[in-house]
């Protein structure tokens, strides 16, 4: 008893039991959803080089041609790695599909389509404002991507104890 006693004064609260029938899933998406932030910055870097117009903004029509047909599908084969990743981390953990399936495809989809959203709603916004230029459109871009990396990470841990809940009740 003097050991429990101990050990729960060091550690409040069971972390063991963290990830429940998700596995390890929940650490990897973390993983992913903070390393999309250096990757939409190399994202950025190629899309970045678009020609300047007159007034010194960037072209928006090739720019948005450029990240929908460079972008986006390479943020969809990563969306579909990540997802035939993430389904047999949760069914070797005799976690249910139906139970953490929504929690796969947002751990799947905030770092690959998230980098492309960022890019994207970026330079739509910057666009509408005639303001885009490469700094102020790098500076959104980033501050989106790091807004999105921590929405990412709640929104997962909430869609981990839902899913944890549902997971025991359909055992």
């Amino acid at each position: 008893m003097k050991k429990k006693d101990k050990l729960l004064r060091i550690r409040p609260f069971n972390m063991a039991n963290f990830s429940g029938g998700s596995g390890y899933m929940p650490l990897f998406a973390m993983i992913g959803m903070i390393a999309s932030f250096p990757g939409t910055l190399v994202l950025w870097l190629g899309m970045a080089t678009s020609l300047k117009t007159e007034d010194g903004t960037l072209d928006y029509q090739i720019l948005k041609r450029r990240i929908n047909r460079i972008v986006l599908p390479i943020c969809l084969v990563l969306f579909v790695i990540c997802v035939i990743v993430f389904v047999p981390m949760v069914l070797s953990y005799s976690g249910n599909l139906f139970a953490y399936g929504l929690e796969i495809l947002w751990c799947a989809a905030v770092p690959t389509i998230g980098m492309y959203c960022t890019l994207c709603l970026s330079a739509k916004l910057l666009n509408t404002r005639n303001k885009l230029t490469k700094g102020k459109w790098l500076l959104l871009t980033l501050g989106f991507s790091a807004l999105l990396v921590v929405l990412g990470i709640v929104v997962m841990m909430l869609l981990d104890a839902v899913g944890g809940s549902l997971n025991s009740l359909l055992r």
